[in-house]
């Protein structure tokens, strides 16, 4: 038997109506703007009425779907979604395959008291999602009987963390914001200048003639020094209106973050205009990844990000804590998620590693500096570049280490950003090994680690072991195997016995 049968809110109507015309209307302005510039002096009714047409139709199918898209939860616990017009799809989801849940509310929603619930399924593909749009009361109503949402604990002062103003200052040092901002604002102001205050044409040189003496020629070391502190100022103040920018974006995004740990779930809300909450079960937790931005880094800050079944892409991964001091992040988790026991990876990858890396890069920019010094000697100021590509091969080499002991493997991989990856051996489904015919010569292999929805498969490999290593590796996912099944066979003999 079914409950009652229950629609989407009606403001879907709405949203439905603009994914239909939307892309029909640069195709109506360009039929439009032809009729006008043809200059016949009349107007384009036909025009007019394939607009007013399109808009009847899309009304109207808008509706219809709206009416036929409904949604009920029967007793057996199974969501049943139906959707279509003329083609009628009937889907059955077991709510056990649901394992997290995401309500999301812009400041409409929040004045109409609706929301969009998204609901992420076992097998993380995008056509197992069910996404709805109902009232606040039928989201509670829903999240209830997916039982993510219980009775919280007595202690739960202690079993949360909110993010404090600090720490999203310092987060905005280190987001994309800041970077991408910087360049952008950079063009801008050289737009608004030429424009407010146009300077006359100059002749155009070709790059090769920077480097001639007569181009030079009359220029003094104090017009030169002068130049170089305007540019430093013209890029400093372009980086701090970048970094305003990226402060006040960041205000919007995370503020009032508050993660709560409840039994067996773990619950993030943020959003200050636009309010989100995600509802993620922690036995579907399979991987938390300390990522240590380049300026977050200097400043002893982290951000911790999960990969849980259910949210595959970089853009679906799910942040735990935008930004925290690496101080108190052992104390945090120890709270939020004790399943993960933090420790430093002291395996380092094989010395052989560095030069397999950084040989083929050193060799191409070799051969280019001879090419390029037949035409010019400049050419041969880029050979410094050799020296800090062997430099930074050698910090990547040194930093990057790994190690799998217990219930956990502990991937540690260096550059630009450091990111440690702490993965739950239950959550490996394969150990796959590579070795190229260039790795072969140094005798190491590449180890790669697949999980069902991994955000960046980059993070779970790891190049430079060698077989040896592998083969420990293998030893040590085959032992977490064979206790599997053991747990396995013994739950089935209770259940038996029983």
């Amino acid at each position: 038997m079914r409950t009652k049968i229950k629609r989407h809110h009606p403001i879907t109507v709405i949203y439905k109506i603009y994914q239909k015309i939307r892309y029909s209307i640069i195709p109506l302005a360009l039929f439009l703007f032809n009729e006008i510039r043809a200059g016949t002096g009349q107007q384009p009714y036909w025009v007019y009425f394939l607009a007013v047409l399109y808009g009847i139709f899309s009304a109207v199918g808008s509706i219809l779907s709206w009416y036929k898209e409904t949604y009920c939860i029967d007793e057996n616990r199974v969501l049943h979604l139906t959707y279509g017009v003329f083609t009628i799809t009937q889907r059955a989801i077991p709510l056990s395959n649901i394992n997290n849940l995401s309500i999301e509310q812009n400041w409409v929603y929040r004045l109409l008291g609706i929301a969009h619930v998204e609901l992420q399924t076992s097998d993380s593909n995008e056509v197992a999602d069910a996404r709805l749009v109902i009232s606040q009361k039928n989201a509670s109503v829903l999240s209830e009987a997916l039982s993510l949402v219980e009775v919280q604990s007595v202690d739960i002062e202690q079993r949360e963390r909110k993010m404090t103003k600090k720490e999203i200052f310092m987060l905005s040092l280190s987001s994309n914001t800041f970077w991408l901002g910087t360049p952008v604002t950079m063009t801008v102001i050289q737009y608004g200048w030429n424009w407010f205050s146009p300077a006359p044409d100059e002749k155009q040189v070709s790059f090769t003639q920077l480097f001639s003496k007569e181009y030079w020629y009359g220029t003094t070391m104090g017009d030169i020094l002068m130049l170089l502190l305007c540019l430093l100022a013209f890029f400093a103040g372009c980086a701090i209106m970048s970094w305003f920018f990226s402060v006040g974006v960041a205000q919007f995004r995370y503020r009032d973050w508050q993660v709560i740990r409840d039994e067996n779930q773990i619950q993030i809300r943020h959003g200050w205009i636009e309010r989100k909450s995600v509802q993620i079960q922690v036995d579907k937790i399979q991987a938390l990844r300390v990522k240590e931005l380049i300026f977050g880094r200097f400043l002893g800050y982290v951000s911790l990000c999960l990969d849980s079944v259910g949210y595959s892409g970089e853009r679906r991964v799910k942040l735990l804590i935008p930004s925290i001091h690496k101080s108190e992040m052992a104390k945090v988790l120890r709270i939020l998620l004790p399943e993960f026991e933090l420790s430093s990876p002291e395996r380092s990858l094989q010395q052989n590693a560095k030069w397999c890396a950084v040989l083929p890069f050193m060799a191409l920019i070799l051969v280019s500096v001879l090419i390029g010094s037949i035409f010019t000697l400049w050419s041969i100021f880029a050979v410094p570049l050799l020296y800090v590509i062997y430099v930074y091969n050698k910090y990547v080499n040194y930093q990057t280490k790994w190690d799998a002991a217990g219930k956990l493997v502990v991937l540690r991989k260096a550059g630009i950003n450091l990111t440690t990856v702490y993965l739950m051996r239950k959550s490996i489904e394969s150990i796959s090994i590579k070795q190229s015919g260039w790795q072969r010569v140094f005798k190491i292999v590449t180890v790669e680690f697949e999980i069902d929805s991994p955000a960046n498969i980059r993070e779970y490999r790891i190049k430079g072991i060698s077989r040896t290593d592998y083969d420990e590796i293998l030893r040590w996912y085959k032992r977490g195997v064979s206790l599997t099944l053991k747990d396995q066979e013994t739950t089935k003999n209770r259940t038996y016995i029983r």
